[in-house]
């Protein structure tokens, strides 16, 4: 509403100034009296008022309209943002999920291979029921130990030997016979046994 009356006014100020020219031109004593010219001089100013006042609210309506452009735009980007931050959140907690699976059921796969390779024979560890003695005792042997260090235990048990144990008690072969999951399996089931430090 306010830009069509900015434009009527406008078109309406242009045409008074083009009669005013051309009647002036015509005539040599125009205006004619004194009141014409007041007359003519207030309602042009009236005229040239009208459009200013309407020109500035046509800019302020556009500047309005700009601006709920630019809050609508951010709040679908913060939308966006929300629904891209809650589908990362379910993803990693899946992720979470899927790895506590994985680390569940290596460790049991782990206890598997622990008992079928005669391990219990050797070690004492609790959760396994065994009381073996011909090796450390494993519950305290590798409490607080990080997954490093039973890998080496495994695949290498003469890098670091326990007191009051000899070298080459443990087979030396366990990192060729045992396939890498089977290993990572091992680890992950003694880290859980012992309270590793993961």
């Amino acid at each position: 509403m306010n830009e069509t009356l900015f434009y009527v006014l406008g078109l309406a100020l242009v045409a008074v100034a083009l009669i005013v020219s051309f009647v002036g031109l015509r005539w040599d004593k125009f205006p004619t009296t004194r009141g014409v010219l007041v007359g003519g001089t207030v309602a042009v100013t009236a005229l040239v008022l009208a459009t200013m006042t309407f020109a500035w609210r046509n800019a302020e309506d556009e500047q309005a309209h700009h601006q709920a452009e630019l809050a609508e735009a951010a709040e679908e980007s913060a939308e966006e943002g929300e629904d891209l931050e809650v589908a990362e959140q379910v993803g990693s907690e899946a992720e979470d999920v899927t790895t506590e699976e994985d680390a569940t059921a290596a460790a049991e796969q782990g206890g598997e291979l622990f008992a079928s390779a005669g391990c219990t024979g050797c070690h004492t560890l609790a959760e396994a029921g065994s009381t073996g003695t011909t090796g450390p005792d494993l519950d305290g042997a590798l409490e607080g130990k990080d997954a490093a260090y039973i890998r080496t235990a495994i695949v290498d048990p003469n890098d670091t030997i326990a007191q009051s144990f000899p070298p080459d008690v443990m087979p030396q072969d366990y990192g060729t016979s045992f396939s890498p999951e089977e290993i990572d399996a091992l680890v992950a089931y003694l880290l859980e046994a012992t309270g590793g430090a993961g």
